[in-house]
């Protein structure tokens, strides 16, 4: 696998691209620390629009406060988050969170927030 798409268990939030395009891949627990490294590697102004969290195996209020801010970013300029994957395990704790919005549908189709 590239290092890029490996899960770490200690968590970790990569640019990647794909083929539609630039994303950030989270893998692994994304928790304060994880956050913390994401936010020194990468300023704001280079955040990608898009999500893909199909490799997150736990999500802390650092990781949700981040989803947030990456849904902020987009809509400045009127466009929009989206998420390209989301194992079901997150959807509760997004709809906890108040972020169910931002959730792919269960189709597998992605949403925007």
């Amino acid at each position: 696998m590239a290092p890029d798409t490996e899960p770490r268990p200690d968590g970790e939030v990569v640019w990647a691209e794909d083929a539609t395009g630039p994303l950030l891949r989270f893998s692994g627990s994304i928790d304060r620390e994880a956050v913390r490294r994401f936010r020194l590697l990468m300023p704001p102004a280079t955040w990608p629009a898009r999500a893909d969290l199909g490799a997150v195996t736990a999500l802390s209020a650092a990781g949700l406060e981040l989803l947030v801010h990456l849904a902020r970013k987009p809509r400045r300029s009127g466009g929009e988050l989206e998420l390209t994957a989301l194992p079901e395990h997150l959807r509760p704790v997004l709809a906890r969170a108040g972020l169910a919005t931002l959730a792919p549908r269960t189709n597998g189709t992605p949403t925007s927030a």
